[in-house]
């Protein structure tokens, strides 16, 4: 690979009188009893008065039932703040393209890492296909051809822009080559770059002529301004990533933290210098005296709820961030 009673019943016994011999005492015991039973509810009733008297009496289980009505509260709140951090997570993370669907892997992922230590770069592959598995992302087999390439060298600048002239049709320019120069000029410690392809998806009983669309070879810049309406809207799947690591930049780190952080900006289209505000593999290059050590529970609910929610949904970022807090904090 490129890459949890029985039910007792009371029998009623026959009633077996005293003798007609005694029948005359009769009178005399109903009086007795009669009289016993009053002075035993008056005491019953006396005892009832004190007990009511007693502060434990007066409200029963009401410390208990405030402690309970306490706790529920305070879940609410703590469960609505979740949800707002998340939405916070989500929007500061994730690339979004106008009204077209969140971005990710629908094509078999066949990572290719170049310019590391075979132990390491083995590493990482391991590890990239690891995080692909528990986010239900799909690989390619052992055989295929590369679209996931991670690329380490102390020279980035230079290596991209020999392998730009070579290969001219390396980066998708569709909204121009401005952000390419960006990409090879950047000076951040790991840069990424993304290729997507739009699928469009059409709505029932229309067709791409109905819409005004061209399908074909200029397919791949369609924008949500020409495919996205709110019958259909442009389904964008990742086709080729570049990852590539300045070695100058990143000697410091261990190859777990590189190879999360890569897994990471790997699986989805991360926000270049995306400040998650939440705990995040993606804040390796922020907090230089304590540093993430490995990708978070945030981060592994946004890949599986990524790739668990329909593209096609208009619903699509609300349900991702649906999915996130139940695996951030599962509901008892």
């Amino acid at each position: 690979m490129h890459s949890y009673h029985e039910d007792e019943r009371l029998r009623a016994r026959p009633f077996r009188g005293r003798p007609a011999s005694r029948s005359r005492n009769v009178p005399f015991l109903f009086a007795a009893i009669i009289t016993a039973s009053l002075t035993l509810h008056a005491g019953g009733a006396r005892s009832a008065d004190r007990l009511a008297d007693s502060p434990a009496a007066t409200a029963p289980g009401s410390d208990t039932g405030t402690k309970l009505e306490t706790v529920t509260i305070q879940a609410a709140r703590a469960r609505k703040e979740l949800r707002r951090r998340v939405s916070r997570f989500v929007f500061s993370v994730v690339v979004s393209h106008m009204n077209d669907s969140l971005p990710r892997w629908n094509e078999p992922i066949c990572p290719l890492i170049a310019g590391l230590p075979r132990a390491q770069g083995e590493y990482i592959l391991a590890r990239i296909s690891q995080v692909a598995t528990a986010a239900h992302a799909p690989l390619a087999g052992e055989h295929c051809k590369p679209n996931l390439f991670v690329i380490a060298t102390p020279y980035p600048q230079a290596l991209l822009e020999k392998w730009w002239a070579r290969d001219t049709r390396m980066y998708n320019i569709c909204s121009g080559v401005g952000g390419v120069e960006t990409f090879i000029h950047s000076k951040s410690p790991i840069r990424v770059w993304y290729n997507t392809m739009p699928g469009i998806k059409l709505p029932i009983q229309l067709d791409a002529p109905s819409l005004g669309l061209k399908l074909g070879p200029t397919s791949r810049c369609i924008s949500a301004g020409e495919g996205g309406t709110r019958l259909a809207q442009a389904v964008l799947e990742l086709s080729q990533t570049f990852i590539v690591i300045d070695t100058d930049q990143t000697s410091g780190l261990t190859i777990g933290q590189l190879a999360d952080y890569v897994s990471m900006v790997g699986l989805a289209q991360i926000q270049p210098h995306a400040r998650p505000g939440a705990p995040s593999i993606l804040s390796l290059f922020e907090d230089e005296r304590d540093p993430p050590k490995s990708m978070s529970a945030w981060d592994r609910a946004l890949l599986y709820a990524l790739y668990q929610t329909g593209q096609s949904n208009p619903l699509q970022v609300s349900l991702i961030e649906r999915r996130m807090v139940s695996r951030i904090a599962p509901a008892r």
